[in-house]
């Protein structure tokens, strides 16, 4: 009979054990689903960051080309609406149409030659997958 009991009781923190560790499989997906979204949000700030840092050293055209640094963070193969709901807030969306998605994002008001404007050309398949983007730092002098 003891031996019953002790067998039954070993049974049971083992099937326990199981649960929680399941349970906790769950919340940790739960976790890491919401994370990966934060992380997107974050790489776009990042992005930004980097782009704007960039140099532009082309006197004639006042323009840098960025593509390499976008293609670090919106990279071939990604989704078109995942694309489109992540950029959609800080980006003013100037064209879409299947194949294609031309956004700008402004920064700085122009005086003294302080205004950069980032634009992001994005072409995508007929699967809607990001095929390569044509992006450029533009710099406006509006005094």
């Amino acid at each position: 009979m003891k031996k019953l009991l002790t067998i039954s009781l070993a049974l049971l923190s083992l099937v326990s054990i199981g649960c929680e560790a399941s349970g906790h499989e769950n919340h940790s997906g739960i976790q890491s689903s919401i994370s990966d979204r934060k992380s997107n949000a974050t790489d776009l700030n990042l992005m930004l960051d980097e782009v704007f840092k960039t140099r532009i050293t082309d006197i004639t055209s006042q323009r840098a080309d960025v593509s390499h640094i976008v293609s670090k963070y919106l990279y071939s193969g990604m989704d078109k609406k995942e694309i489109s709901d992540l950029i959609s807030n800080q980006f003013e969306i100037l064209e879409e149409t299947d194949n294609k998605l031309f956004a700008l994002y402004k920064k700085g008001e122009g005086y003294l030659g302080n205004r950069r404007d980032f634009y992001i050309e994005l072409f995508f398949s007929k699967e809607g997958k990001l095929l390569k983007n044509k992006s450029y730092l533009d710099k406006s002098n509006n005094i």
